[in-house]
């Protein structure tokens, strides 16, 4: 983080990058994580940020906070999250053509089914 994102370190802690987030997130906060290396602390702070960089403009110490959060975010996801074996299931699946009738009826249905049912699914835990 040092390397690419020096500018962290000149935090001068003045909440302004806080106070103006249009995510009501507590950026500060994350920047402060990414400052002590705590980057799954960072990733999970800064998971709602939408990259508008209001904050960014509105920071006296010229740091980009999304891209701090963009960091830590893939930093974690590929070297400090567990792995998810479901999902490398699920992308064989696709690979082998398992869903293949099912998305090609799904392309047939107007639009107003689609949302139906979107709207009604069965959300996986």
């Amino acid at each position: 983080m040092m390397q690419l994102y020096p500018e962290i370190y000149a935090c001068i802690g003045c909440n302004a990058c806080t106070k103006s987030c249009t995510q009501e997130l507590n950026v500060m906060q994350y920047i402060a994580y990414a400052q002590r290396g705590e980057f799954e602390k960072c990733a999970e702070e800064s998971f709602d940020c939408v990259m508008c960089g209001v904050c960014s403009s509105r920071c006296p110490a010229g740091i980009s906070h999304p891209q701090v959060a963009m960091l830590a975010r893939r930093l974690n996801g590929k070297y400090l999250a567990p792995k998810c074996g479901h999902l490398e299931d699920r992308v064989k699946e696709i690979e082998n053509g398992t869903f293949q009738e099912l998305l090609e009826a799904l392309m047939q249905k107007p639009v107003e089914e689609m949302k139906e049912l979107y709207n009604h699914r069965e959300i996986e835990k």
